[in-house]
């Protein structure tokens, strides 16, 4: 009778170093043993290894060669293996063996995974100890990973057993290619997952991982279904290979419907790599086209992966759709979360989670195994990160800062040491810019032996930052740290487009080395004490907040110490006195600063324009097949959705221009991002059907094309030029390159080869409204286009008074079904009060219906509602015009339609400058539809004027209002105005009280200026304070302001009773 062995208990490791290994039977009539660990089967005589090469038939019986001895220990982000739900920010202790079961062409582990020799893999590490070495190191976890733990089952299981029983989690990072027999064993004893599934093809399971899909999809299937174990998936993306939209659609589809809408799914980036270097490495429009694939078919949390973008590595809580926690990179940024729910609509958000994140970071920290093999299991009272700090030459993210002394006196470099180290870093930038390596002489090396806690590299334009991003949290090689500083100033500051050649010669750099990280542990106001200006610079970390303002920051701007810690703490968006309370952590640190420019250093006959990336004849081209697009649109036939013969890409900006047979322009469509950039056929196709709409609007589908022109404009290359107030025109090439003036809602460019760049900016400018129009930003964009001369708006363009207002946060801030609605309503009203006052204004807020609906509608039932409602709020999106008066004809409510005051709100557009007719500021906007819901069961019958507010000082206010008071007083009867408002944001419930109180205390006053200066001085971050000033003012000129009443007060700590950052919410009655 053959033997069949399953999973391996109590088993040790032989005297020859080899381990009995499970999941095998004996084969009689060959003689061999048969591998069931994984669906490949490998049938091996005595003395062969399977395809893993890692099991091996030793004496008629299967081994596992590679227990106990292992390579890259490492501490990681949990980040990192992807897992983004499973105790974000903590530390995780990596480790892999050698070997694969699969043959993935691509690999990108593959001097580890097809590493034929074990011996190299030195250190021996068994699975107690590595759990106390995790334990000891404080992380949360440890990972299986590097190369598939399924090969090496036995001593994955064993350890994660291990971790168990000193309470250490296990990750096992895994392509799921595993047997029936062995899953359960396996993953019993592992806490997560991320499954890397390769594909949604077979033929690519063949032919380029050597396996198949089925098994995968199964072991996905049955972890979902059948285990505790929380799973990730990860898809890599591979030009050509895998990316196609209809295999990605498929591959949601089938998770969707087997897995569910809550595993996380992340989209990763190729690089070529192992045997597959004729690929391209993939383009990030793919990344952002798969995952909006991937949400389009209904999967809740999908991320990209090994590119640089926040909003699409954010977790967003897929109720209200705010962000819950914000990623950059590896790095954590808002935490919103109060254990698994939405700190904003308490929504649940899947995944395992603690009540704050970690606060590991970014950080990579090789460790030396061996260093724990000896050490005696300790009880668990033992501070873990102490542990750290003791072993490890690292820096805690947490601002809690062992100092590490340095090699070098940072304040004694000489001038020519400050010279090479701005050196280095100069060449380090040119070359991430230029691309290619620094051409810039080396002046001398750098000095030897030097080590820092940090490095900042700063390029300014005329002293106007341009770019700032540096590395800290541990003791590092100055080249290193310099490195990577350069590498994410160069492009990867979210604040600005990354930074372009043609902008070098213009620039300054200043290079800060870090060193005596210090938190201060005095509490309170004495804190203060502590910081000296132009000595220290300070960085504040408050859950998943954080903030760091370097020394010189405070002499640049002139700040006294206490000045220094406020904008910290601003800068980490935490309430300005957060700096004194004990749940802050305050960390003083110095710096080294080494100032210089770059054009001393670039040589003086290159030309640094950066080159087109689109020829004219390319453009020309896609002209072409857009036009035939175009027509194929406007006769209902399938268009080309992607140009075969045209390339693609990452742009900043695409525009189309449509103009008659007389050249005459008629329409132009633009659009434009420089920072992440717009994949360039897709928005070209999006702009296609706006443009056909248009057409068919303006003369049908029976438009005749013949005398239509289609013009297109590409721009890439976007380069900073300061704002319309402090300019720097340097580098602005008519001829090449177009100029764009961006203010808060309003943008537009201009490309004319025969204009100077002065009058680019002028003509450019127009747009843009005042107050703004001076701090508006100014950029230049690399232009090819059809033809020499444009003119483009980004502004809104309104639609007649016959559309409908649809619902836009239906789901998110209220039930979106009609009865659930209803109800929610109804409650909150309560019964009919027998006689409501006519009052003539009213405050209410607009957070989510949960949270501040009790007190809308406690206002709203007390007040005799008139036939007209203006409804005045915050404008909380950058879309459409600064002040946007709604053009609709009707709001539509799940289960109900408000009409609109059209003629009303055209005669505001028409009396008061500067307020414009504009939907696309209303199409996202929440501060009016909240209101809707309590009106429409109120007085159904009454018409709404709805209008946000951006930016305005507050004399253009009072013109506002003195305006408004006309066109009030000649009317019949008087709307209802209503101050669409919540009150302070973000600080802990006391200082938010605090604050609240005197915000409405200054409204009590009955003085608008009072209000405004109130809120302004004391930092009242009251969204609606604009419309309050125009409507007491309002009321003041109409003799009708002469008392306010509160009816009601809150904050959301009541709701969510997350009380350290809270949004206040205040119902009150104004006449």
């Amino acid at each position: 009778m053959s033997r069949i062995v399953g999973a391996p208990t109590n088993a040790t490791v032989n005297s020859d170093g080899l381990f009995p290994g499970g999941w095998w039977h004996e084969i009689e009539e060959t003689g061999r043993i048969l591998c069931d660990l994984c669906p490949r089967e490998c049938q091996l005589k005595p003395g062969d290894r399977g395809f893993c090469f890692v099991r091996e038939n030793h004496n008629g019986q299967m081994v596992l060669t590679t227990y106990g001895r292992s390579t890259g220990f490492c501490i990681d982000p949990i980040e990192k293996k992807p897992l983004n739900h499973f105790f974000p920010g903590t530390s995780v202790l990596s480790f892999g063996t050698a070997g694969c079961n699969l043959g993935c062409k691509f690999c990108q582990n593959w001097d580890i995974s097809k590493s034929r020799e074990v011996d190299r893999l030195s250190e021996l590490a068994f699975p107690d100890t590595i759990a106390n070495a995790a334990r000891q190191l404080g992380c949360k976890s440890v990972a299986y990973t590097y190369n598939d733990p399924v090969i090496w089952a036995e001593y994955a299981i064993d350890t994660a057993k291990a971790c168990r029983q000193v309470g250490v989690q296990s990750v096992a990072v895994t392509a799921g290619y595993i047997s029936p027999a062995a899953r359960e064993p396996f993953f019993e004893y592992m806490d997560a997952a991320n499954v890397d599934l390769k594909s949604f093809s077979e033929e690519f399971y063949q032919k380029i991982t050597y396996s198949h899909l089925q098994p995968v999809l199964e072991t996905l299937e049955w972890i979902h279904r059948e285990t505790n174990v929380w799973l990730e998936i990860t898809n890599l993306l591979i030009p050509g290979a895998n990316d196609e939209p209809e295999e990605i659609r498929r591959m949601c589809g089938w998770l969707l419907s087997h897995v569910g809408d809550e595993v996380p799914l992340h989209l990763t980036a190729f690089h070529p790599d192992y045997r597959m270097l004729d690929r391209p490495r993939t383009p990030s429009d793919t990344l952002l086209e798969a995952r909006r694939l991937a949400l389009d078919e209904g999967l809740k949390f999908v991320y990209v992966g090994n590119v640089s973008d926040i909003d699409q590595q954010s977790t967003v809580c897929p109720s209200c759709r705010r962000s819950v926690i914000q990623r950059s990179g590896y790095e954590l940024g808002i935490w919103n979360l109060q254990g698994n729910r939405c700190g904003g609509c308490g929504g649940v958000v899947a995944g395992r989670f603690e009540l704050q994140p970690g606060n590991w970071g970014a950080q990579r920290k090789p460790i030396n195994i061996s260093d724990f093999a000896a050490v005696p299991k300790q009880s668990t009272n033992i501070a873990p990160q102490s542990a750290l700090n003791a072993l490890l030459p690292i820096v805690s993210s947490s601002s809690v800062f062992e100092s590490t002394p340095v090699m070098n006196d940072l304040a004694s470099l000489d001038s020519k040491q400050a010279e090479a180290i701005h050196h280095a870093a100069a060449s380090m930038i040119v070359a991430e810019v230029a691309g290619v390596d620094s051409s810039l002489p080396v002046v001398a090396p750098l000095p030897g032996g030097l080590m820092v806690e940090g490095a900042f590299t700063t390029l300014k334009r005329r002293g106007r930052l341009r770019a700032c991003c540096g590395t800290l949290g541990s003791s590092m090689e100055l080249a290193e740290a310099l490195r990577m500083a350069a590498s994410r100033t160069a492009c990867q500051d979210p604040r600005f487009p990354a930074v372009t050649s043609c902008e070098l010669p213009f620039l300054e750099l200043d290079v800060t080395l870090l060193h005596g990280f210090e938190p201060v542990t005095v509490a309170g106001p004495e804190r203060l004490s502590r910081v000296q200006i132009g000595k220290h610079g300070v960085q504040v970390r408050r859950g998943g907040a954080a903030g760091l303002l370097l020394p010189e920051v405070a002499v640049e701007h002139g700040w006294d110490a206490g000045t220094l810690l406020e904008q910290v703490c601003h800068k980490a968006g935490l309430s300005p006195h957060a700096w004194q309370e004990d749940e802050t952590q305050l960390t003083i640190f110095q710096g080294q600063s080494i100032v210089g420019l770059l054009d001393e250093l670039l040589p003086r006959d290159q030309d640094w324009e950066t080159p087109a990336r689109f020829t004219p004849d390319i453009v020309q081209r896609i002209a072409e097949r857009g036009l035939s697009n175009l027509l194929r649109l406007l006769q209902r036939a399938t268009p080309d959705y992607y140009l075969a013969d045209c390339p693609d890409g990452t742009v900043a900006g695409v525009a189309i221009r449509l103009s008659n047979a007389e050249n005459q322009p008629l329409r132009t469509f633009s659009q434009w991002s420089l920072r992440p950039g717009l994949p360039l056929q897709a928005t070209l196709f999006r702009q296609l059907e706006t443009a056909a709409a248009w057409l068919c609007e303006a003369g049908g589908p029976q438009v005749d094309l013949s005398n239509v022109r289609l013009d297109v404009a590409v721009l890439t290359a976007p380069a900073v030029h300061g704002t319309i107030a402090h300019p720097d025109l340097r580098g602005v090439e008519p001829a090449r390159r177009a100029v764009l003036v961006s203010g808060s809602s309003q943008s537009s460019w201009v490309f004319d080869p025969q204009r100077s760049p002065q009058e680019l900016v002028a003509a450019a400018s127009q747009c843009v409204q005042e107050p703004t129009r001076q701090n508006a930003a100014l950029y230049s964009m690399r232009v090819v286009s059809t033809v020499q001369h444009w003119s483009a708006e980004q502004t809104a363009v309104p639609p007649t008074s016959t559309a409908v207002r649809r619902p836009a946060v239906a789901g998110s801030f209220y039930p979106a079904e009609q009865a659930i609605l209803a109800s929610e309503v109804n409650r909150m009203l309560g019964p009919p009060l027998t006689s409501p006052e006519p009052w003539p204004a009213l405050m209410v807020p607009h957070a989510g219906i949960t949270y501040s609906g009790s007190i809308a509608a406690e206002v709203f039932r007390q007040v005799r509602i008139p036939s007209t409602v203006i409804i005045l709020g915050p404008k909380h999106t950058s879309l459409g015009a600064q002040w946007a008066v709604a053009p609709y004809a009707s709001w539509q409510l799940p289960g109900a339609t408000i009409s609109a005051d059209v003629e009303l709100s055209r005669r505001l557009v028409w009396e008061i400058p500067g307020w414009e007719l504009d939907a696309r500021a209303h199409e996202r906007e929440h501060a009016i539809e909240l209101e809707l819901p309590f009106l429409a069961r109120l007085a159904p019958a009454t018409r709404v004027v709805g209008i946000v507010l951006g930016t305005a000082s507050l004399s253009k206010c009072f013109e506002f209002s003195e305006i408004l008071a006309e066109v009030i007083g000649s009317l019949e009867e008087p709307p209802l105005l209503v101050i669409s408002s919540d009150m302070n944001h973000f600080a802990n419930d006391d200082e938010n009280r605090r604050l609240d109180e005197m915000a409405l205390r200054a409204m009590e006053s009955l003085d608008p200026s009072t209000l405004h200066h109130c809120v302004t001085e004391n930092r009242i971050s009251m969204c609606g304070v604009l419309p309050a000033v125009i409507v007491m003012d309002t009321l003041l000129r109409l003799g009708r302001l002469s008392r306010i009443q509160r009816v009601g007060y809150a904050t959301s700590a009541e709701v969510n009773n997350r009380r350290d950052k809270v949004v206040g919410y205040a119902g009150v009655l104004l006449g």
